[in-house]
């Protein structure tokens, strides 16, 4: 079982920079207004990548797990 501090986060970088972020916090907070609140990206990104791909730049996906922080 996890503990608090062990959260799960998904992070999306575009050119290196941060553009989304959910994390896995305190279930009271697990909503759009607070640890979800870049959902309301996901359409804007999703046309960003739809105009990469079809300007050809490539995509590339990394999934990396850490155990610290």
């Amino acid at each position: 079982m996890k503990s608090w501090r062990e959260e799960i986060i998904m992070i999306i970088e575009i050119d290196g920079k941060k553009v989304f972020s959910v994390y896995d916090g305190e279930p009271e907070d697990s909503n759009l207004s607070r640890d979800f609140n870049d959902c309301w990206k996901i359409p804007t990104l999703i046309q960003m990548a739809h105009k990469a791909g079809a300007d050809g730049e490539p995509l590339y996906i990394e999934n990396v797990e850490v155990d610290e922080w």
